[in-house]
């Protein structure tokens, strides 16, 4: 072999491994970004990819029960449409029938049809006076119909046995009600949902920051004023403080550093040296992070206690403006692909 062919076959295998590491960088980019951010050389600071708990190493085991969306169990509306379904989020089958079928009996059949969905489904009917989608209302009729499902949350995309078995459901149910399902190809649906979860594990990204008291414990009953005096409410059972805005979204939540959850019978007799102030970056509202950042001062303040990072390093001023500016750039990425931090649909993305 000549020394021409010898130095063709290393060009070749140079460029193919840079574009194998150029796309592992792009999968990465915002975590690095995040975690480059504070220049710190201890393991963990505050940034933690959404697949997390509060502590690191504990990866998240939490069941997402299937659900059958009617009108009565909206979740919230990016306007003042009902429309839920999204073309880009959800697998979509139309149904259509001959003469107009009542809603309460979609729901009944769908109910025990899909059952079997390990994924969250919705179903829309479509309202001809106004010429739109809603969810179904089972005091209304229906002659079109669509059934979706989601196809990403955190447990990751949804695979071709998922959207096979659901389409043979809906098919079941429309077959029931003389209504004809027609089920699209899943190819692009596979497709679309592959890439929506990588650019959700780019952006899925949890804030954590503890404070601590080296010299003596919280006592529950200071605790529960302090939050409450910044307003935070406990949430049972998780047993987590939360501060929600105006809307009643979600801002922020305070967690107990031990194992041992905030319980409103048991406060009055609890003590902990630390508390967990965490932010849930896509599913907190735009101006959360300033609100996170006032919340742990003020609590700081309060409970006469130091805010340290995962290894109990302090956490300097710089080190908030910083990852301040990179939730910016996360927040216009998210955006830039139609969901609004903290809307509707991150909610049911980052589920």
């Amino acid at each position: 072999m000549g020394e021409l062919q010898l130095g063709l076959i290393a060009v070749g295998t140079f460029v193919v491994a840079g574009v194998f590491f150029y796309n592992k960088w792009q999968e990465r980019r915002y975590r690095r970004q995040a975690e480059a951010a504070f220049g710190s050389r201890h393991e963990d600071v505050l940034m933690r990819s959404g697949g997390e708990e509060a502590h690191a190493g504990q990866p998240v085991a939490e069941r997402i029960e299937p659900t059958v969306s009617s009108i009565d169990a909206a979740p919230e509306p990016a306007s003042s449409s009902r429309q839920v379904l999204a073309a880009a989020v959800d697998f979509i089958v139309p149904i259509e029938a001959a003469e107009d079928v009542a809603g309460s009996a979609v729901l009944d059949a769908a109910a025990a049809a899909l059952d079997r969905c390990a994924r969250p489904v919705h179903l829309e009917g479509f309202d001809e006076k106004l010429a739109a989608w809603e969810l179904v209302d089972p005091e209304r009729s229906y002659a079109r119909l669509r059934a979706g499902l989601q196809l990403v949350d955190r447990r990751g995309a949804a695979d071709a046995d998922e959207l096979a078995e659901f389409g043979a459901a809906v098919e079941q149910t429309a077959a029931s009600l003389g209504m004809l399902a027609t089920v699209p190809d899943a190819g692009e649906a596979l497709a679309r949902a592959g890439d929506l979860d990588r650019f959700c594990g780019e952006v899925d990204i949890r804030i954590a920051v503890h404070l601590v008291n080296d010299t003596s414990p919280f006592p529950g009953a200071k605790l529960d004023a302090v939050a409450k005096g910044a307003g935070f409410e406990l949430d049972e059972p998780d047993g987590k403080f939360r501060c929600r805005d105006e809307s009643g979204a979600v801002v922020c939540a305070l967690a107990n550093d031990e194992p041992i959850p905030f319980k409103v019978d048991s406060l009055e007799t609890l003590s902990t040296r630390g508390v967990t102030l965490e932010l849930d970056v896509p599913r907190a509202p735009r101006g959360a992070f300033a609100r996170f950042r006032e919340a742990a001062d003020r609590l700081a303040r309060q409970l006469n206690a130091r805010i340290v990072d995962d290894n109990r390093q302090p956490l300097a001023t710089s080190s908030f403006e910083t990852i301040g500016a990179q939730l910016q750039a996360v927040h216009k990425a998210m955006e830039a692909r139609g969901i609004v931090p903290g809307g509707a649909l991150a909610l049911r993305l980052f589920s």
